[in-house]
């Protein structure tokens, strides 16, 4: 086959995993209420579950604020039901929300019906921010949809019975035009620009994506967005997506967003242009962007016929980030250091060089609500890497200017622990210190490719 196939694993040998996409809604109430919405993609292992969760404001008045991190929890199955209890630890906030330096738990215990494919059920849940102002126990609506998916770590295979996914990683670049807007500080709305990534899979006759990103040019840093949405191919691609979105002083009212609009659909480089607003009525803007374009096919579940496979190295990293202390990191010239909580995604290009995406959230140091965004390229030898990236951040009364930063890191890592040294530096912004990182990594096929 001409194009790469991407095997990926958690297990020892090929095996068949199943998993879980949650959509979950609760309504806090801690002196004002503010609307939460869960997206989680989860691993489940007989009756236990991991995976990674995003929350996202939806309703209220804190347009932008978002957490991420670590789902975890048990299924007791009754017949037809299920009683699910889990906990979430992760870090962010935004807004201007009382998220403190940005720590979250959640608790959970809830009762879910099983039909088919899909949970459908209700639970009790905890939400708090041990040093911030959200403490909050309140009812929580849960979908789970329940697939199954193909896995490999060392095992190699050289043909078999699969279905094959088409997914595409598209990277971009997006101006905003806003107009008829004011921000939260009701003045005018100026133009800003946002870096991110949408990740697309391509279905028979329609295609569906995911795409994330953050403001890195303008006056609107901390600005963040998260859609889903679907498109379809006529003579150009029509695209319409609905999420949540706000920081940066943008004024999305409660979080909610939508966006319409058109893409060219060439092989490497397109174009693409629509509307973006908030659902109530706050921000609303005309956007043109530019994009690259990455195809790969996944292994899935399926009955066709597979050879010739090609592999490709797979890693996902978690890890802690810790900006050492330096009167650089924020506006009020506070430095006690910064810890950020941190998920990396890298695409190994050959046994050594590869690429990466790089999310994080700041969990303590008094700066909750910064995020940061990035992408990068690296290089492993033996036990040794490097990595140079770029990207958007903001939030937290982090110096970080319109939003553009980079940094660059060298590190040392052994079996699936790492740690690195590094310095981070905002192109516009004063912040301009070192940092260290220390984490786990699950690399998803070890061989050589």
């Amino acid at each position: 086959m001409k194009k790469t196939i991407i095997l990926l694993s958690v297990l020892l040998q090929a095996q068949v995993i199943n998993n879980t996409f949650r959509v979950s809604y609760q309504d806090l109430d801690f002196g004002e209420k503010l609307g939460l919405v869960e997206t989680s993609y989860l691993f489940n292992f007989k009756n236990f579950y991991s995976g990674i969760g995003i929350y996202s404001a939806v309703n209220g008045k804190r347009g932008g604020f978002f957490t991420g991190g670590i789902e975890n929890g048990y299924k007791f199955n009754f017949n037809r039901f299920i009683w699910d209890n889990g906990v979430f630890i992760g870090a962010g906030g935004g807004g201007s929300a009382p998220q403190g330096s940005g720590f979250m738990v959640k608790l959970h215990s809830g009762i879910l019906y099983k039909d088919r494919n899909t949970d459908y059920g209700i639970n009790i849940n905890k939400i708090f921010f041990p040093d911030g102002g959200i403490d909050s126990t309140q009812l929580g609506f849960q979908i789970d949809y329940n697939f199954k998916d193909i896995y490999f770590f060392d095992t190699k295979i050289t043909n078999g019975y699969y279905g094959v996914s088409n997914l595409e990683f598209k990277p971009f670049l997006i101006n905003y035009f806003p107009f008829d807007s004011k921000n939260t500080a009701n003045q005018n709305q100026n133009d800003f620009s946002v870096i991110g990534a949408k990740i697309v899979k391509k279905e028979e006759n329609y295609y569906k994506f995911f795409e994330a990103g953050g403001a890195l040019r303008g006056d609107s840093d901390g600005f963040a967005e998260y859609l889903f949405g679907i498109g379809k191919k006529y003579y150009v691609n029509l695209e319409a997506s609905i999420g949540f979105a706000g920081g940066g002083k943008v004024n999305t009212k409660g979080g909610g967003v939508y966006k319409v609009g058109v893409s060219t659909d060439n092989k490497y480089i397109n174009i693409e242009s629509g509307y973006f607003a908030s659902i109530e009525n706050g921000f609303k803007s005309y956007y043109l962007g530019i994009s690259l374009d990455k195809k790969f096919n996944f292994l899935t579940i399926g009955n066709k016929y597979i050879d010739n496979i090609k592999y490709q190295k797979f890693a996902i990293k978690i890890y802690n980030e810790s900006y050492l202390s330096s009167s650089t990191i924020r506006k009020n010239k506070d430095s006690q250091r910064l810890d950020n909580l941190n998920i990396d995604i890298d695409y190994f290009i050959n046994n050594n060089l590869y690429t990466l995406i790089t999310a994080g959230a700041a969990y303590n140091g008094n700066s909750g609500g910064y995020a940061v965004g990035m992408v990068g390229i690296g290089y492993r030898y033996n036990n040794i890497f490097s990595k140079l990236s770029i990207g958007a951040g903001g939030g937290g009364n982090v110096d970080v200017g319109g939003g553009l930063i980079g940094k660059i890191e060298v590190g040392t890592e052994y079996k699936n622990i790492f740690a690195s040294i590094g310095k981070i530096k905002a192109v516009k912004g004063n912040l301009d210190t070192y940092f260290i990182d220390f984490g786990y990594k699950f690399e998803f096929f070890k061989g050589e490719i």
